[in-house]
């Protein structure tokens, strides 16, 4: 077991992060699925104007992008994987699991936030929410170290 592991203040920053990470995504799974209630007054004009003009800028790139997610139904798939991550980043046994299958999701959202979206703070946002992300999953680096080298171990033995 590597040296950090064995200081306890970094154990119990781990695990004080990772459930305060694992409950945000249930959260934020959960939040998919609450129906929000439509606003009072809708102005297409700027799709409109978009779509008339061929322009797409940002954020209304990012607001279509949301509509046809959310018209999809792809955004409730996203939030099934979201409330199944963070149940599996509760539980010791399962965290890296969880926090594996919640990495490809945080850096789409990240991507999507970052070329879709001009607010800097939903690029802060979703900027931290990847670091935190890798830097949970770069506490079982030992773990992921030794299934890789294990792996190439074994195809190179199978290929001779």
């Amino acid at each position: 077991m590597p040296a950090i592991h064995n200081n306890k203040i970094v154990l119990f920053s781990h695990v004080v992060i990772s459930i305060a990470f694992g409950l945000f995504f249930m959260y934020a799974g959960v939040k998919k699925f609450i129906p929000k209630p439509p606003p009072k007054t809708i102005d297409h004009s700027a799709f409109i104007q978009a779509f008339t003009d061929n322009v797409f800028d940002n954020p209304l790139t990012f607001k279509l992008g949301v509509k046809a997610l959310k018209a999809s139904g792809f955004l409730k798939m996203v939030g099934v994987l979201q409330i199944l991550s963070g149940l599996l980043i509760l539980f010791p046994r399962t965290r890296l699991i969880g926090l594996l299958m919640l990495l490809p999701i945080v850096v789409n959202v990240f991507c999507f936030h970052f070329f879709m979206d001009n607010r800097p703070s939903e690029n802060i946002e979703t900027g931290l929410l990847l670091a935190v992300n890798i830097i949970l999953v770069a506490f079982y680096y030992h773990k992921l170290k030794a299934l890789y080298i294990r792996n190439l171990h074994d195809l190179y033995i199978h290929k001779n």
